[in-house]
């Protein structure tokens, strides 16, 4: 059943007759677009911009925002602007704000759209809401900096998060956050982040009860998984070496530290898979991709990949719940290939994980 339209890529476009039975529209703008259910127990927001700083059209309202990190200051965005694209190479504002202006009124234009869109997520009313951040497109154009443009897109989270949403008929009582995203990891088929705030013991046996339930029908797309991580990972491992010079994270560390931090991730997802890498050359990586074999891929794995406790502390959520604006809330992180290939699997899994972490 197809709830979203979206692109070759996986970005969000828009959503089908098939959804609109039963959500209605309630806000749509060039950044994204919001839904709530008719009983209004459940909310849709489908982010439709890019979350790239220096990926817009300004006249057509098409700002590059990343809606899964903090509103800068005036200072903060101007500074921001003023950096770019040494400030992307280096990560030293991607990872904490959402956005880069060249003027003040560039500045209150971005800010009005992303307090705009944090309005429909806290709320004292009891809903679900169910949030893609990162489904909009990414359309710059491929450079040294970011030589995959298209890779950053969370692609298939959308459709996902419709799914989800759609599906979901428990009786709400309280307000909580799922937002979903999609990783190209060699990790489970969702790795599931705390914000910071929820009990590990209860997701660990949340991620047990899954385990037994979904690891068959997981292994079904497990080979093909592997094979597209390999084959993604040494794509991207030949460009930092030629752009580069290395795959070295330390010496990296200086020069292209979002390069740097990426090999990190690569290190620890083939450590989780029995791999270990003994030196940073292409011929080493190519040698260890080539020993994935027949391991099995984990149905959930909880605060490995991204726990998202650093996008907790920027959105200061610990205040949103005090002030009663939201009651809990989880980071989903999709595996690409099962988005895209079996979402209803990744649905039934995450139907079962909220039910089991939320639903009385």
């Amino acid at each position: 059943m197809k709830l979203v339209h979206e692109d070759e890529y996986g970005a969000y476009l828009g959503v089908t007759a098939t959804f609109l039975q039963e959500f209605t529209l309630v806000e749509s703008n060039p950044s994204f677009e919001v839904f709530d259910s008719r009983d209004s127990s459940r909310r849709f927001i489908a982010v439709k911009s890019s979350r790239m700083p220096d990926d817009e059209d300004l006249k057509a309202g098409r700002y590059g925002i990343d809606f899964n990190r903090a509103k800068p200051t005036l200072q903060e965005a101007l500074q921001y602007g003023d950096e770019l694209p040494d400030a992307l190479k280096n990560m030293k504002w991607l990872a904490n704000i959402a956005f880069a202006a060249q003027n003040e009124a560039e500045y209150f234009n971005k800010a009005s759209v992303w307090e705009n869109f944090y309005s429909y997520i806290w709320d004292s009313k009891p809903q679900t809401v169910w949030v893609a951040p990162h489904s909009g497109s990414v359309d710059r154009p491929p450079d040294d900096i970011l030589a995959f443009p298209k890779l950053m897109i969370d692609a298939s989270t959308a459709g996902v998060a419709a799914s989800c949403a759609f599906r979901d008929n428990n009786v709400v009582r309280k307000r909580n956050m799922i937002a979903v995203h999609s990783t190209g990891q060699l990790g489970a088929v969702l790795n599931l982040g705390d914000f910071g705030i929820l009990d590990q013991a209860e997701m660990d046996v949340v991620a047990e009860n899954m385990e037994l339930k979904y690891h068959k029908k997981a292994q079904v797309l497990a080979d093909e998984f592997k094979q597209q991580f390999s084959y993604i990972t040494l794509k991207m491992l030949e460009n930092i070496k030629n752009v580069r010079g290395t795959l070295n994270p330390e010496e990296l560390s200086a020069t292209a530290s979002d390069d740097g931090f990426r090999i990190d991730m690569f290190v620890k997802c083939l450590g989780l898979y029995g791999q270990e890498i003994k030196e940073f050359t292409l011929g080493e990586f190519t040698k260890v991709l080539g020993s994935l074999g027949k391991i099995e891929v984990p149905v959930i794995l909880n605060n490995f990949i991204y726990p998202a406790r650093n996008v907790s502390r920027l959105l200061k959520l610990s205040d949103k719940i005090e002030e009663g604006l939201v009651h809990s809330a989880l980071q989903i992180e999709g595996a690409k290939l099962y988005m895209a290939r079996d979402p209803e699997l990744v649905t039934d899994i995450i139907l079962d994980v909220k039910k089991g972490l939320f639903d009385d």
